[in-house]
């Protein structure tokens, strides 16, 4: 038994389960903020590099400017590697919000229905359950609204 005071079965399995949403919802977070992080510095890296390669070298003629962005290779995969980066920001920004709804409405759910759930004995001492999900989890059980 992990919790704090004696559950039944149910009980239990649920608030595990808002346990592990909670986790895949920190991990989807943390996944979205490094990707972004990573792309921002990627941006920065090819704005330094068209500025070195491209921008100071042909500075008087746009024209040649933009010739030598067509002719320069690397360009092109620099530009490919930073826009996956954005799609990768992306991607996980929306598995974040996906994993925070359902993280959000099984903790709802647990919330409404507590007070089937939560035998007279477990009713009583709920307060002690609550503040040990919060400290430990950093999950509240008091209201629904985040």
């Amino acid at each position: 038994m992990i919790f704090p005071i004696e559950l039944d079965e149910v009980t239990e399995v649920i608030l595990k389960r808002v346990m592990m949403h909670k986790k895949e919802w920190n991990d989807m977070k943390k996944r979205m903020q490094l990707s972004f992080i990573l792309f921002l510095l990627s941006l920065a890296l090819f704005g330094l590099y068209m500025y070195q390669t491209i921008v100071i070298p042909h500075r008087p003629s746009i024209e040649r400017m933009m010739m030598a962005l067509i002719d320069d290779e690397h360009t092109f995969w620099f530009a490919v590697f930073v826009g996956s980066l954005a799609w990768l920001a992306f991607f996980y920004k929306k598995k974040s919000e996906k994993a925070e709804q359902d993280f959000h409405a099984l903790r709802c759910e647990f919330i409404q229905k507590s007070n089937e759930l939560l035998q007279e004995r477990a009713w009583e001492k709920r307060h002690v359950l609550y503040e040990w999900m919060k400290k430990t989890y950093d999950i509240s059980l008091y209201h629904e609204n985040k």
